[in-house]
């Protein structure tokens, strides 16, 4: 039996990236297996899966949280057609398996799932389960979650604790070293930039690069702040890069000293995988302010800083960065700290468990 799964959710590489890392466990382990992910048009989808090798399908469907009443109404108006293409998938492809990646695009999908009595899957990132999530738990066979904590938030019984699912092979062989004569900044703000992180930087950085000679920066700004960031580095040349988006993950993780971070839970998973320290400063409006939760749990550890955005000012954070870059062998007890936090093996522990679950026979 050829085994068919169909993932939906993403628009943010948080939601995406567990799911391409499982898609690609359940590749390896099956290679015969049939793989489909759906999102929308609006999200990364279109533009990183043909990476991947995975087929994408756009579904209609548009968000309910924080939203006026009037874009609340059209986003209602638009699930029953979402659902209709949903069980249009369902008929054509075929799932034995539909896995929920969290966000609004995976509403629709899931709840053609549960009409047509294909077993369902949820997988959670974050330490606060999202809305999307928290209404189809009671529907779902299997659930996956990142955080230990969030156990408590989902019903007993079909929950299990695995972390949060990384691409294969991350940070293979990276040392755990003690910077001396360069210091390696790594600013991340997630798949679309973080236009306070960018701003900070552009602040502070200079003053930081001048003062000590062996600093060395990767920004990653989205597109909105792209050309601003570009034009304040250029008198630094080589010794800051500037990009929009970075493919290669791997490459930045192997080369950073330290990293300054929003708390999404995928960047969180793939930081303590590599064991690389971090200074957090969580999205103040994400949802539930599930980032600020997410951060409390590494910085409990030890892992990291916390920076709340409304504590963190341009004077502080030249302080802590100059502290860092004076006194590098604090960065070795946080990598280590860091490191066991990871679930490198995550992707494959829940693609074993979907295997198992397509080769079922019936669903509830």
């Amino acid at each position: 039996m050829v085994a068919r799964f169909i993932f939906c959710g993403g628009g943010t590489g948080g939601h995406l990236f567990p799911g391409i890392a499982i898609a690609t466990a359940i590749r390896k382990k099956a290679p015969d297996s049939a793989i489909l992910f759906v999102g929308t048009h609006r999200g990364l989808e279109e533009a990183v899966l043909p990476a991947y090798g995975f087929d994408f399908r756009p579904v209609k469907s548009a968000g309910f949280k924080n939203l006026g009443l009037m874009k609340k109404l059209k986003a209602l108006a638009i699930l029953p057609l979402g659902i209709l293409e949903g069980l249009g998938m369902m008929r054509t492809f075929k799932p034995n398996v539909v896995i929920g990646l969290g966000s609004y695009s995976a509403l629709p999908v899931m709840l053609a799932g549960i009409l047509k009595r294909v077993k369902r899957v949820i997988q959670e990132q974050n330490s606060i389960p999202g809305l999307t999530n928290r209404l189809l738990a009671p529907f779902a066979h299997r659930i996956f979650v990142s955080f230990e904590s969030t156990l408590a938030r989902f019903p007993r019984g079909k929950t299990l604790f695995t972390g949060n699912p990384v691409r294969e092979g991350l940070c293979a062989g990276r040392k755990e070293t003690v910077p001396n004569e360069t210091f390696h900044l790594l600013l991340l703000g997630g798949s679309l930039g973080a236009h306070f992180i960018n701003t900070l930087a552009a602040a502070t950085l200079p003053d930081l690069l001048n003062r000590y000679p062996g600093l060395r920066v990767v920004l990653q700004t989205g597109t909105r702040d792209l050309e601003a960031a570009r034009k304040v580095f250029e008198p630094f040349g080589d010794r800051v890069s500037i990009e929009a988006f970075i493919n290669d993950m791997n490459g930045v993780y192997r080369w950073a000293d330290f990293v300054v971070a929003r708390a999404g839970a995928t960047t969180l998973a793939e930081l303590a995988v590599c064991g690389l320290p971090a200074l957090l400063i969580p999205f103040p409006h994400a949802a539930n302010d599930h980032q600020m939760e997410n951060a409390r749990a590494f910085a409990y550890r030890g892992a990291a800083l916390l920076a709340p955005q409304g504590d963190m000012t341009a004077e502080v954070f030249v302080r802590e960065l100059a502290n860092l870059i004076e006194s590098p062998e604090n960065l070795k007890d946080m990598s280590r700290r860091m490191k066991t936090l990871g679930h490198p093996e995550a992707a494959e522990t829940i693609a074993s468990h979907l295997l198992s679950l397509a080769a079922e026979e019936g669903v509830s």
